[in-house]
């Protein structure tokens, strides 16, 4: 396999770049928060991030000497933290070194390729089965620790095609070839055992505390003095489509149990949500001028906004607006916290995420500050060189304190 070429560029980028889209940036953004948190935050502090996507930041300020706890409601991200945390390398690289020592006895293909119109022939489901109760067994049946070794890898046996108009979704169906599948397992498995230990050199405190859970239920034994996190950017990337085809594996193949991702925010799922009173003036005025554009255009797209963009955007400013005030309660009085956001544009209008957190928190108590602020383009999906104003974006880094 070249450079991780046979599974999905997902995790390619998280294995070379520990980045995948939309994580924290270290420069620009962690260093930023870094040299004025560190004002603060002692050696050995616990930092809290309720919305913690791959772990970025257990990563960033685990190097620095700080423990963190970390919420996650994406299972595939959660697994890739429970991958990287460095309480757990030492055992994830010795099943590593049982995996490469059983690589002839692991299970094997009845054919060399399928076709299919679905993301796993029937063939690859068997053969998934099989090889993740292969891999239990030899981390001695710690669940966690296995899927997390396991889950970046299944993409290799999937039948998928990466869409050209968005390039973290991918299509259904196509051929996959079972060839030399142990081969890029070694390479896989051998390329993790590397990263890991090299990591694990660069963490100056290794106690990290990774929970998969809905953040807005969660229950946490101690209030918080610190938090750093990044909220999922609406109408941008919807979080849980990024991992498809692991959360296909986990819900059908591994666990049984389907994910529910309605409770995810920033899903492009609006059927069976609901939202309530919006505090922020802010966000109603955006709310309110995405309405009046609706009536100055054809029919398609002034019911595409009423039917689609505008209850998207009320559940999301809600939803934002209900975590915020959930934090509050895992908050000590005089916590300090810092938030990157962005603020897309939809319309050609300015989504005001930044502005509207800032008035959940001055509501809460807080006071509130615009940090840091820098604007930043991104390549439009359909034409790589044509950038357009929907892809400018102005990032926010907001800090807020008691």
């Amino acid at each position: 396999m070249n450079e991780l070429e046979n599974i999905s560029h997902i995790y390619r980028g998280l294995i070379q770049r520990n980045r995948v889209f939309a994580s924290f940036k270290d420069k620009g953004e962690l260093d930023v928060i870094f040299n004025d948190i560190k004002l603060y935050a002692s050696i050995g502090e616990d930092i809290l991030d309720p919305m913690s996507g791959c772990g970025g930041g257990m990563y960033y300020f685990g190097k620095r000497g700080y423990k963190t706890t970390n919420i996650e409601l994406n299972p595939p991200s959660y697994y890739w933290q429970v991958l990287i945390n460095p309480l757990n390398t030492n055992e994830i690289n010795n099943l590593i070194n049982k995996l490469l020592d059983l690589i002839n006895e692991l299970p094997d293909f009845k054919v060399e390729f399928t076709v299919s119109d679905k993301f796993f022939s029937d063939e690859a489901i068997i053969h998934i089965d099989k090889l993740y109760s292969f891999i239990l067994k030899e981390s001695s049946y710690k669940k966690d620790i296995a899927i997390s070794l396991f889950l970046p890898f299944v993409s290799r046996f999937a039948n998928y095609q990466r869409t050209t108009t968005d390039i973290t979704h991918f299509k259904k169906g196509g051929l996959c070839s079972y060839l030399n599948w142990k081969d890029d397992f070694i390479e896989y498995l051998t390329l993790i055992a590397k990263r890991l230990t090299e990591n694990i050199v660069d963490y100056k405190e290794i106690e990290h505390n990774n929970m998969l859970c809905d953040f807005m239920e969660v229950d946490l034994n101690k209030k918080y003095s610190f938090f750093v996190t990044s909220p999922p950017y609406p109408n941008y990337r919807d979080y849980s489509k990024i991992f498809i085809i692991e959360n296909w594996v986990l819900d059908n193949i591994i666990n049984k149990v389907p994910s529910d991702f309605k409770k995810m925010i920033g899903s492009n799922n609006i059927k069976g949500k609901q939202y309530g009173e919006i505090y922020s003036p802010i966000a109603n005025k955006f709310l309110a001028d995405l309405l009046e554009k609706s009536k100055r255009l054809q029919k398609k797209s002034k019911r595409d906004i009423e039917v689609y963009y505008h209850p998207y955007f009320s559940q999301y400013f809600f939803n934002i607006q209900q975590a915020y005030k959930k934090l509050d309660t895992l908050l000590n009085e005089k916590a300090v916290g810092y938030i990157v956001v962005n603020d897309n544009i939809t319309r050609d209008i300015c989504i005001p995420v930044g502005a509207s957190i800032c008035e959940v928190f001055s509501n809460l108590g807080y006071h509130t500050e615009d940090f840091n602020v820098s604007q930043i383009s991104h390549y439009g999906n359909i034409s790589k060189t044509a950038k357009r104003i929907n892809s400018h974006h102005t990032r926010h880094i907001l800090k807020v304190w008691k």
